[in-house]
């Protein structure tokens, strides 16, 4: 059972780190979109001049100034603060450039990609009752901008003194909605692959022994029970309370985790932690029993030969298996019972050894 399987997503280069709830602590990522931001803006200063749009020059100059304040705020850890301020001056900006350059150039498209951030969050900051509030408040208000924009634009209440040329206008627009709905898209894609992510982590650990990284015994009983348990042993670790007793259980764990690479380097067959310092191992399809005991001997034989060193502790120890494969009439219990008779019997003719018949 590979733990790190999770390889091969879209994006996951982008998304490479551990996902809780909401991530917004991630500085690089920040960076590049403050970057991006900030470039934006730099470019809308042109068109504003252009335009003669003088408000906006103005206030496009401000967006300026706060973006590269947002540098210090990611570089300082004011991450909350940061992503607030960000969001109201996408806000602000939206509103007021449509406002005096005009509904035709479309920033009010911007409202859809805003909409989703909120309503899907990623990364949203809702670390408090209060930051939770504040999101919740977001939809209404962005749902009644658009709705009163659209009314004032209808109504030719809106003014007209610095509206964009309508080639400028019409190129805005077009700009808009293609930015606008590749976030969207963007956005949309980044979520669902975090939700696919998170599903998955979720049930490798429903299904994985969190010390040693091997199946938990309900994995690996079901496994056991879906029929693939033709052959199967169970091992238990020697003196394993003494090594708890003497070395401490650091050492203990150490060794169970040392145990458990070792089982699964081998890929004919599953294994799981059966409870305790005891494990299940089951042959695989299509692996002959003789094939499986083979692999059991040399599991005994490589855990006695192992080192394990913990700090200045080097200690060896040693295990012992007893395996079993169906015959005819056989429940599945009476299976794990005769592997498990089978270890009890190497247990007491003096441990580290496999019975298999």
């Amino acid at each position: 059972m590979n733990n790190n399987s999770f390889n091969n997503f879209f994006l996951a280069n982008f998304l490479k780190r551990e996902k809780a709830q909401y991530d917004f602590e991630d500085k690089e990522f920040y960076m590049n979109l403050i970057s991006f931001l900030l470039l934006a803006h730099i470019l809308l200063e042109g068109l504003y001049i252009y335009s003669y749009c003088t408000p906006m020059v103005y206030i496009n100059l401000a967006s300026i100034c706060i973006y590269m304040a947002e540098y210090c705020l990611n570089a300082t850890d004011h991450n909350i603060l940061m992503i607030w301020i960000g969001l109201l001056e996408i806000y602000l900006h939206m509103v007021l450039t449509t406002i005096f350059m005009g509904y035709e150039c479309g920033f009010w498209l911007w409202m859809f990609p805003c909409v989703l951030s909120v309503i899907t969050p990623y990364f949203m900051p809702v670390k408090s009752k209060a930051q939770n509030i504040l999101a919740n408040l977001l939809v209404p208000v962005y749902v009644a901008t658009f709705i009163i924009l659209y009314a004032l634009n209808r109504n030719g209440y809106l003014p007209t003194g610095y509206n964009a040329p309508e080639s400028i206008a019409t190129f805005f627009f077009y700009s808009n909605a293609l930015i606008s709905f590749s976030f969207i898209i963007l956005y949309s894609t980044i979520y669902s692959v975090s939700i696919k992510q998170n599903s998955f982590r979720l049930k490798e650990l429903a299904n994985t022994d969190s010390l040693t990284g091997l199946y938990n015994r309900q994995s690996i009983q079901k496994i056991f029970y879906e029929g693939n348990g033709k052959s199967v042993a169970i091992m238990d670790v020697d003196h394993f309370k003494r090594i708890n007793d003497t070395y401490g259980h650091l050492m203990g764990d150490h060794v169970l985790t040392g145990i458990a690479k070792m089982l699964s380097s081998h890929s004919n067959i599953y294994c799981g932690r059966w409870g305790g310092e005891e494990f299940l191992l089951i042959a695989k399809e299509n692996v002959s029993y003789t094939d499986f005991c083979q692999t059991v001997e040399s599991l005994c034989e490589e855990i006695s030969d192992h080192v394990f060193s913990l700090g200045n502790e080097d200690i060896k120890v040693t295990s012992s298996f007893g395996a079993a494969t169906y015959v005819k009439d056989m429940t599945p219990y009476d299976l794990l019972k005769e592997a498990d008779n089978r270890l009890y019997i190497a247990k007491q003719h003096g441990r580290n050894s496999v019975v298999s018949a």
